[in-house]
């Protein structure tokens, strides 16, 4: 059995990847449960709460941002998938006990700069949700998706939006920082030209009613809302944080993962 096991499973990028692939081996005959501390994954995916997981000798674990174990676990396979980059410093880890670990791209394999040490690692692109383009008539409008906290800096994407001339703006994310809210969002909202939406899971109606996608992270290692802009053909205005990579068919990440796990 495949099990995931993550530190988070609130909405965010890892989560929505993960929930991706665990459906993706799923739909393909490899038995896959997603674990995680939240509830908000439970009925994306085959599931369940992490202080229910049990491992077994048969086990393939994929782990992700978490610091539970100082030494492998008697497992079959022992993998780190790595989705950030400051957010979870290889070099404070115990990364030697690994099989293998997974990154998303080439460049944040630079940015750890650790290899010393690791056994084997492999590069894969996330799975994705299965967008298309809208064919019909679009009214303009802009949109900052993700968390709403000082890392993503919305503030700083709904201004560009407004420099561009947009007039409705809509903020798509929980708010996770109330400090860098009431600071720097709840005035933009006092204007009457943005508004806060929150998490929306039908991400096909979302994209269906948006022209322009504004992301202005501090940090970001791979935005997985850049790769739904290019499926939905949705315009994405990022900045330099964006690392730019390779959309793969969800088919291409299966056979990349099955390798892989040996499976």
């Amino acid at each position: 059995m495949i099990k995931i096991l993550s530190g988070w499973s609130n909405p965010g990028g890892s989560t929505t990847a993960f929930i991706n692939l665990c459906n993706l081996f799923n739909e393909n005959g490899y038995d896959c449960t997603f674990y995680g501390p939240q509830q908000w994954h439970l009925d994306k995916c085959k599931s369940d709460v992490i202080q229910n997981v049990k491992l077994t000798h048969d086990d393939i674990i994929i782990y992700h941002f978490l610091d539970v174990f100082k030494e492998r676990p008697p497992v079959k396979q022992f993998i780190l998938s790595l989705h950030e980059k400051e957010l979870y410093k290889l070099s404070t880890k115990p990364f030697t006990i690994f099989d293998k670990i997974h990154f998303l791209n080439k460049e944040q394999i630079e940015w750890h700069g650790v290899t010393k040490g690791i056994k084997s690692w492999f590069i894969s692109p996330n799975a994705h949700d299965d967008l298309k383009p809208f064919e019909g008539k679009k009214e303009r409008v802009a949109a900052i998706i993700g968390n709403v906290d000082k890392n993503k800096q919305v503030h700083t994407s709904v201004k560009r939006a407004l420099e561009d001339g947009h007039k409705d703006i809509r903020i798509y994310g929980n708010n996770h920082d109330p400090a860098y809210w009431n600071e720097f969002i709840q005035p933009l909202i006092n204007t009457g030209l943005v508004k806060h939406l929150g998490y929306v899971s039908d991400k096909q109606g979302l994209y269906n009613n948006i022209t322009d996608v504004y992301h202005s992270s501090l940090s970001e290692n791979a935005s997985l809302v850049r790769d739904e802009c290019i499926l939905t053909n949705v315009n994405f205005h990022g900045n330099d944080s964006i690392v730019e990579q390779e959309i793969l068919t969800n088919d291409a990440v299966l056979k990349m993962w099955v390798s892989q796990l040996e499976l």
